[in-house]
């Protein structure tokens, strides 16, 4: 966030082109305050946009470049971790490109899921510490290269802080820095270091072996069996179809999605920088009102739903169709794990019924793993509003994804 308060008339002008220019510079949230006596104000004054020229120092870009091609081209097995930033200066188009120039694999952060195919055939999977694949994690750590695209290493993109990153093995960069191994470079902005790379010299190696990313279950569940974590997050991924755009909340929900194969790219949509909770029904709104071409799939658990579930109320207002999956663990099973209480507990709401207080959309409640298959099967027909789908789980019934990380954050909280 980058915030100013405006006082002064004369300096009010080119402080709020400064605050544009940050905005534009780091694709970040901007917030000028100005007071209500200079709302009205008019003085004579030109906007001038930053070019990225001026931003960037051409020779520290040269050595920069010059340093970077002759690390990858010298590495034996390099990798590629690309992070938000990616999306957010829209340079999917270019990762693809170098990708496939230098056939490096490409794994993405959580908050990256989705900023390139994971259909591609040079996709690894997602790279998230402990949370992650284990294939996934020693595939990027064991790497003699990594070149590290809009990555924030956050506790949630590092998983509590249990990724191994060598920093003497890391190309970083992003739009606030840029560094190889433990040299830094000023004023080398993100987009120039990757558009300036993909013109380099750079070795194309043969294809790689890569971990094959399934979501699939050692058998086939019955339509009688009782509905589990695991099994529903194996039935999403055969549902989600490439018009459709994943929404997931915080929790267990997106500890599951992790697993989830997005089919086109930018599809996965998740607060996994600040986890704020409630985030997935609002956003599912200001997602499908952007583009309407998308079907948002929400998933959320059954606390974030209470705290802003009813925004359900625009949505039927709007004629919009999201359909809402519901991850009813009767409370806070993530915290479930790490300590259980009567405080994680909280009130069981008959969410099926919400569409009758609503006056619109359909509502499904599954128990069993039929009940999920024939409530989606129904949800995707249901074009005309929302579907909502109440699945009903064990309160210690939890993700593939959150096993991993409490074993492993077991393993070192003993130091074993």
């Amino acid at each position: 966030m980058i915030a100013i308060s405006i006082s002064i008339c004369h300096i009010a002008y080119k402080d709020i082109d400064r605050v544009i220019h940050a905005v534009e510079r780091y694709k970040r949230p901007g917030y000028v305050e100005l007071p209500s006596d200079m709302v009205n104000v008019v003085q004579s004054h030109k906007h001038r946009d930053q070019s990225l020229a001026e931003l960037t120092d051409t020779a520290a870009l040269q050595e920069c470049i010059a340093e970077a091609a002759m690390m990858l081209n010298q590495s034996r097995r390099p990798v590629i971790l690309a992070g938000v930033e990616i999306h957010r200066f829209g340079l999917q188009d270019a990762l693809i490109e170098l990708v496939e120039k230098t056939r490096i694999p490409v794994a993405a952060t959580i908050l990256g899921k989705s900023v390139v195919s994971e259909a591609h055939p040079l996709y690894l999977g997602v790279y998230e510490g402990a949370v992650g694949r284990t294939d996934v994690q020693q595939y990027v750590e064991s790497a003699d290269c990594v070149l590290m695209l809009g990555c924030f290493m956050t506790d949630i993109n590092l998983s509590v802080y249990t990724a191994n990153l060598d920093a003497n093995r890391t190309i970083y960069t992003t739009s606030e820095k840029t560094s190889i191994r433990r040299h830094s470079f000023e004023n080398v902005p993100f987009r120039s270091f990757l558009k300036t790379l993909i013109k380099a010299p750079l070795k194309r190696r043969q294809k790689p072996e890569l971990p094959k990313p399934e979501l699939t279950l050692s058998s086939d569940p019955q339509d009688d069996d009782r509905i589990t974590t695991r099994v529903l997050f194996s039935i999403l991924n055969d549902f989600i179809t490439d018009d459709m755009v994943v929404i997931s909340d915080i929790g267990d929900c997106l500890f599951g999605a992790v697993d989830l194969k997005i089919h086109k790219r930018t599809e996965f949509l998740s607060p996994a920088y600040y986890t704020s909770m409630g985030f997935g029904v609002p956003a599912s709104l200001g997602t499908q009102l952007a583009n309407s071409s998308l079907r948002p799939l929400v998933l959320v658990g059954d606390g974030a739903f209470q705290m802003t579930g009813l925004e359900l109320s625009t949505v039927v207002r709007l004629g919009l169709n999201p359909v809402v999956v519901i991850l009813n663990n009767h409370g806070y099973s993530t915290e479930r794990q790490i300590m259980d209480g009567s405080f994680n507990d909280i009130l069981n709401w008959n969410f099926s019924k919400v569409p009758e207080l609503l006056g619109g959309g359909l509502g499904f409640v599954a128990h069993t793993v039929g009940d999920v298959r024939k409530a989606l099967k129904e949800s995707l027909a249901n074009l005309d509003s929302f579907s909502l789908i109440e699945v009903d789980l064990d309160p210690f019934d939890i993700s593939p994804a959150l096993v991993r990380l409490g074993q492993r954050l077991g393993k070192r909280v003993k130091g074993t």
